[in-house]
């Protein structure tokens, strides 16, 4: 090569290596989204058990980016930077429209708090720009190398409520009815009811924490990682996410198993105390499980390694085709200015909020009054994350029955509080073994003079002695005083409060629910029955809020 060529092949690889530094706006875009999809994921990684193992995920998918990209020689580079896909010709501005729709989008995030539709539209979002992002620069060969790390990261993101509930009610459910059939081979005397099971010294209720869907969905997060670790082939890394799920579902059992072994033996406090040991030993050694079996599939078999004959990072990524990707500055500003706009409102609105601090009902529990106070079990408890609550039977011999039962809950704002709505009876009821019947209607209720509104529930459930058993149920929801609005015949959302547009301050102030209930087996659902007993459990005074906008009913 002469001296002359050889500058010019200088200059050009200079030039190439400074083309991903010139288009900037893609990179930084690139790490504001990411950022955006992993923080919208975060709140349910703090609060939600089932998700906790998210925390890992995206360190998995950078490790395994790091680890493909690191393993290919320097002609995959060459050739990733070959493979031209064609200029963007169009106004960058067009590519900024979408930008605009972050507004409403992020707003019905906060709104709704972390919709699982919502979270799954914008992390498949980020998941699609970034393969685009992959095609631009390296066609067909980059892509497929980045494209099982940019999927994992979606094991992190939660399961829309959707799917998840009857998930969890099936498994609830399933669980139960299989550990009654053991439990009675084994001569222990169980009933089950719904996802109950009802011992000789206690009860195990099966709630969604351990309905077996954490062990399910950590299991195949565990499984995929471990695929791609030991560099499984396709098909044993088939085999080993189909085997993660017959364990985890096998981990549950036994744990669940071990958990009634404990009432029938010990007692309710004693498994309560043991409770956390066997789930987390049962945890652990699905994950150990799943490690071991992944390390037999890999005998004999290489992993991948880093290598060191392709040249540095930068030298790489210079051989891309930046040239192609397309000019993404106008959407990386229109971006950056929605997420100010309504996080920057949000912040006026929380400055000016006044919530409600404490509740406005107070149960009627005195002697005389034929109400007897209970206790929340532990896990209902902590699964409800209420500031503050109260479990009501009366017994009464007008009611078909001789009993109705009542329950109130308040939340101050807190992380709690914004998920407090998730806990509607459609929802959690079926955990119980009741189906929901006919529609939902609404009524009014005068407690202490003043006229409340109440949703209308009906439920039925099979007895095991095949007797039909229903129920009707009055649940009433405040916000700062104000009846919440919904609306049940909206079947795409899993929770069916009314929303704009706009943000609003009301995950901001403090939640107060009132829920009362009568079975009965034959005749017309009690209405009126359900009615008079509201005032006779519960006394109301609307709490005087500063600034309260729109005052208490």
């Amino acid at each position: 090569m002469s001296s002359d060529e050889a500058v010019q092949a200088s200059g050009a690889g200079l030039k190439t290596a400074t083309k991903w530094r010139v288009n900037w706006a893609f990179t930084v875009l690139e790490g504001v989204l990411w950022m955006w999809s992993i923080l919208v994921c975060v709140p349910y990684w703090l609060a939600n058990e089932d998700y906790a193992y998210g925390w890992f995920v995206p360190v998995g998918m950078f490790l395994f980016l790091w680890m493909r990209l690191g393993s290919q020689d320097r002609q995959f580079w060459v050739e990733c930077g070959r493979e031209a896909r064609g200029t963007w010709t169009l106004s960058p501005w067009l590519i900024a429209i979408p930008g605009l729709m972050l507004f409403p989008l992020e707003v019905y995030r906060e709104e709704y708090h972390q919709s699982g539709v919502v979270l799954w539209g914008i992390n498949l979002a980020k998941v699609a720009f970034s393969m685009a992002g992959a095609w631009w620069l390296g066609g067909r060969r980059l892509l497929m190398v980045t494209l099982f790390p940019l999927l994992f990261f979606l094991t992190a993101v939660p399961w829309p409520a959707r799917l998840a509930h009857p998930v969890q009610q099936n498994l609830m459910i399933g669980v139960a009815q299989v550990l009654n059939e053991i439990l009675l081979w084994m001569d222990v005397p169980v009933r089950t009811q719904g996802a109950v099971l009802e011992l000789t010294n206690g009860t195990v209720g099966i709630v969604e924490a351990c309905s077996g869907i954490r062990s399910l969905q950590s299991g195949m997060m565990v499984s995929l990682a471990v695929g791609e670790l030991m560099w499984l082939t396709r098909r044993h890394r088939a085999v080993l996410v189909a085997g993660a799920i017959g364990l985890a579902l096998f981990s549950n059992l036994v744990r669940t198993f071990v958990l009634c072994w404990i009432v029938e033996k010990s007692g309710s406090d004693a498994m309560h105390a043991k409770h956390d040991l066997v789930g987390n030993t049962a945890m652990y050694s699905l994950y150990g499980l799943i490690f071991l079996w992944g390390m037999w599939l890999a005998r004999g078999r290489q992993g991948i390694w880093p290598r060191q004959d392709a040249g540095s990072w930068g030298e790489r990524i210079a051989q891309l085709s930046w040239d192609h990707v397309p000019d993404f500055r106008p959407l990386l500003g229109v971006t950056v200015a929605m997420f100010l706009t309504v996080h920057g409102w949000y912040r006026v609105l929380e400055y000016r909020a006044k919530p409600q601090t404490k509740p406005a009902f107070e149960v009627l529990a005195q002697g005389g009054t034929g109400n007897e106070k209970q206790e929340f079990a532990g896990d209902v408890w902590a699964q409800l994350g209420a500031t503050e609550g109260e479990s009501l039977v009366r017994r009464d011999g007008s009611a078909p029955m001789g009993m109705v039962s009542a329950s109130h809950l308040f939340w101050r704002p807190s992380a709690m509080s914004r998920t407090a709505l998730h806990h509607r009876p459609d929802v959690c009821m079926p955990g119980s073994g009741w189906k929901s019947e006919g529609e939902v209607g609404e009524t009014t209720v005068e407690v202490s003079g003043h006229p409340l509104k109440f949703v209308v529930f009906r439920f039925s459930r099979e007895e095991k002695t095949g007797r039909r058993v229903q129920a009707l149920m009055l649940w009433g929801v405040w916000r700062n005083g104000q009846p919440v609005p919904f609306d049940f015949s909206d079947k795409l959302t899993a929770l069916p409060e009314k929303y704009g547009m706009w943000p609003t301050d009301r995950h901001m102030l403090g939640i107060e629910l009132v829920s009362v209930m009568v079975p009965y087996e034959k005749g017309p659902a009690p209405l009126e029955l359900a009615r008079a007993a509201v005032p006779k459990m519960f006394l109301y005074k609307p709490v005087l809020i500063e600034g309260n906008r729109g005052g208490n009913p």
